[in-house]
């Protein structure tokens, strides 16, 4: 009887690749054969050993035995002389290095390159050999964070959860043999995956669905994926293969290409990853299998929609249509770059191939821009937090020739470039428009002061309930976070919580969710200069309670972070809700309240009134950096009562600190200005929505800081403005409307 293992003890291996529910795969366009029951059952999911034979091209010599064996319907014949073609077959070989058998770091790479990476990380080498081990045992990892021991036969129709069946069927949960294999060619790991397969092919048509209408076995993420992991071991040299595997495995090839071909064929281009890895598995099978006469096809409509998605699917900056940084990102861009190598290995695709090259460079600098000093990868959207898997950003430093990555990875991960100069990026803070991200960064070392900002489109069901909101990292270590995604889907939290508007550290109405489909950052204002950057942004996600929000966000370098909030209401009696989610304690300090230890932050409202909430709520952990593990941290709220009118603010200091807090203060001096004090600096923002004009400032800027200094020369940076007077002095005048940063004349 199969048993239950609550917890494994190594790392979690699986990252998921879609919410499962939303799309349907049984109903199909016509004339997708798809919608033939008699197509589908005979020609698909099972096909007969004389259908088999008539789909491959049996006349090459080197196919002569096949042929006549067919002939003679001699089946075991047929197949054990297709085996010996197979065996001698001169094909590319390879397998997938990843870190910590996550699919979205699945590169492709040679048996040495797979070799030496086991050299390399011998922990990570004793994970595989240990998930082997109990892989023999029929003791497996279908889903998340726990293990079944299945005991003498893998039932492959077991209720894992509602997504998590879908997941037990992309196999990858049987990576540790393959690997193991390739590192110590011991034969029992291919004579295991082996019998697995034949298990599951036993029972591969009565696989009952999770969802109504969405086939467990015949969809494509199952079909993108757990191919992958039966080429692999289909190309290595078990001794002992019978020949009902050469049998099973062709059928199964052969309907995973024609499923694929209708769909892709029929259904046209849609967005998304889905259709990426489906015209990935479709082009792969065509390679890897030329004999079939429907290859040629296969790969003309894969190639065709993969090259759709590379130029719709990628935003100008390299982020993602889908807008989660690990997850999609990466599981997409994996998918391209692993594309490419297939392409290059059989000699196929070369403007594609060409194409993908030229593009997904960007992907790289978009991912740079995004990592935390930590080396982390933000957890925006459905996206699981990590560290960021260095391997991908060595391969692309090289692949795409960006001296200046291997900097960054000497800088925030510790990865040295031997005998080669280090550069770093031309730019520290980045305005990414088109993705709908941007990040301050005050430098390239690891205790640099960071914030992202997301404000981008709707990205279909992977998007969160959440605009104009943050994550804070500095002096190492994360301040203010993103709730992320939970381990899977199948968590009771993931739409309560993790994809609520609560969750995230921006401002709410009554608490309740924003209307996010039709919504995104809109007026956007950004500048960046050596003493300031500045971002604002105003959204609708609000106006059916007839709210609307504008975020000005000012990053006083290298110190601290002021935030004003705007809020405009039709009536009053709303709850506005400014809301801050840390994994650090926090303390109450004066109205507001700062981390209990250092590193830490301050986080301080204005001396306008509030009141303060604090509670608890689960995210994306910052300590144990495996995507995929979640943690319990603190939330702070500062709440008021809604107006009618423009004029319900609600400003906040963030002051990191690495020792200890030094004296600072906020104060609001007037409507939209405010000041903050700290040792030897007084800082004066402006936050402008009309001219200003009184005995001290004139100007037409929208923003204004001015820092007064007891030793040094004061100084100001200016945004969107064409004059600026100090106590009646004309200091700067343009004739349009810019930028600039000066020092005050005395």
């Amino acid at each position: 009887m199969a048993r239950t293992i609550p917890r494994f003890r190594q790392i979690s291996s699986f990252v998921l690749l879609v919410a499962l529910p939303l799309v349907a795969q049984l109903k199909f366009t016509d004339p997708s054969r798809l919608n033939n029951k008699d197509y589908l059952n005979h020609q698909i999911k099972d096909i007969s050993n004389q259908d088999l034979l008539q789909a491959i091209r049996l006349d090459q010599s080197a196919l002569a035995d096949v042929n006549q064996a067919f002939q003679k319907k001699q089946w075991d014949r047929t197949f054990q002389a297709w085996g010996a073609y197979w065996n001698l077959k001169q094909q590319p070989k390879y397998v997938t290095q990843n870190v910590g058998f996550l699919l979205d770091t699945d590169m492709l790479k040679s048996y040495d390159e797979a070799r030496q990476y086991a050299q390399q990380h011998p922990q990570e080498m004793d994970n595989v050999l240990a998930r082997a081990t109990s892989l023999l045992k029929n003791i497996i990892r279908p889903w998340g964070d726990f293990e079944v021991d299945f005991g003498s036969k893998v039932d492959f129709n077991r209720e894992i959860g509602q997504s998590g069946k879908y997941g037990f069927h992309y196999w990858w949960w049987s990576k540790p043999l393959l690997v193991a294999y390739v590192v110590n060619q011991d034969q029992r790991y291919l004579s295991k995956f082996d019998d697995l397969f034949h298990q599951w092919y036993n029972q591969r048509n009565v696989i009952t669905n999770g969802f109504p209408n969405l086939d467990v076995v015949y969809y494509e993420l199952g079909l993108g994926v757990r191919n992958r992991l039966f080429i692999e071991y289909y190309l290595l040299p078990y001794k002992e293969r019978p020949w009902q595997t050469h049998q099973q495995m062709l059928k199964t090839m052969l309907g995973a290409g024609r499923w694929l071909y209708e769909l892709q064929r029929w259904e046209g281009y849609r967005p998304g990853n889905w259709q990426v890895h489906g015209s990935y598995m479709l082009a792969h099978l065509a390679l890897v299998f030329p004999e079939f006469k429907e290859s040629q096809e296969w790969l003309a409509i894969a190639l065709q929609r993969i090259s759709e998605h590379l130029r719709q699917d990628f935003y100008e900056d390299g982020g993602h249509s889908e807008r989660a940084p690990r997850n999609y990102t990466m599981a997409t861009y994996m998918a391209f770059r692993n594309l490419y190598y297939l392409l290059s290995a059989y000699h196929a695709g070369d403007e594609l191939a060409a194409e993908i090259r030229h593009r997904m460079g960007n992907t790289i600098d978009w991912w740079m821009s995004m990592l935390a000093p930590t080396g982390e990868i933000p957890a925006i959207n459905d996206s699981h937090r990590g560290s960021f898997p260095t391997f991908i950003l060595q391969d692309g430093a090289e692949f795409f020739r960006k001296p200046y990555v291997k900097g960054v990875l000497k800088n925030l991960f510790g990865v040295d470039a031997k005998n080669v100069s280090l550069s770093l990026p031309s730019f520290t803070s980045r305005h990414m428009p088109e993705s709908g991200f941007t990040v301050m960064r005050s430098d390239w070392t690891s205790s640099a002061l960071y914030m992202n900002l997301n404000y981008g489109k709707f990205a279909g069901f992977h998007t969160h309930n959440d605009l104009l909101d943050f994550e804070i990292y500095a002096y190492g270590k994360a301040l203010a976070v993103d709730a992320g995604l939970g381990l899977t889907y199948d968590d009771s939290l993931y739409v309560p919580w993790y994809q609520s508007s609560r969750a995230h550290n921006m401002v709410t109405v009554n608490d309740r969710n924003i209307e996010r489909k039709e919504t995104e950052g809109t007026n956007i204002v950004w500048n960046s200069g050596a003493m300031l950057d500045y971002f604002s942004g105003e959204h609708d996600g609000y106006k059916n309670q007839g709210v609307h929000v504008e975020r000005r966000i000012a990053f006083v370098k290298p110190l601290y972070w002021v935030i004003v909030d705007r809020m405009d209401c039709k009536k009053g009696g709303d709850t506005l809700s400014w809301y801050f989610h840390s994994p650090t304690a926090l303390v109450p300090r004066g109205q507001g309240y700062q981390s209990s230890s250092s590193p830490g932050i301050l986080v301080l409202p204005a001396n306008n009134p509030v009141r303060s909430r604090t509670g608890m709520g689960m995210a994306a952990s910052t300590r144990d950096l495996t995507p995929g593990k979640t943690e319990q941290i603190n939330w702070i709220a500062f709440d008021q009562w809604a107006t009618p009118g423009p004029a319900n603010t609600i400003a906040v200091l963030l002051y990191p600190f690495e020792d200890s807090l030094q004296s600072a203060t906020f104060s609001t001096i007037s409507d939209g200005h405010y000041r903050v004090t700290s040792p030897g600096v007084k800082d004066d923002l402006y936050y402008l929505t009309t001219p200003l004009k009184n005995d001290e400032v004139e100007t037409d800027a929208s923003f204004l800081l001015i820092r007064h200094q007891l030793t040094g020369s004061d100084r100001f940076s200016l945004v969107q403005g064409s004059y600026l007077r100090v106590h009646g002095k004309e200091v700067w005048t343009s004739a349009d409307r810019t930028s600039v940063e000066q020092f005050l004349p005395k």
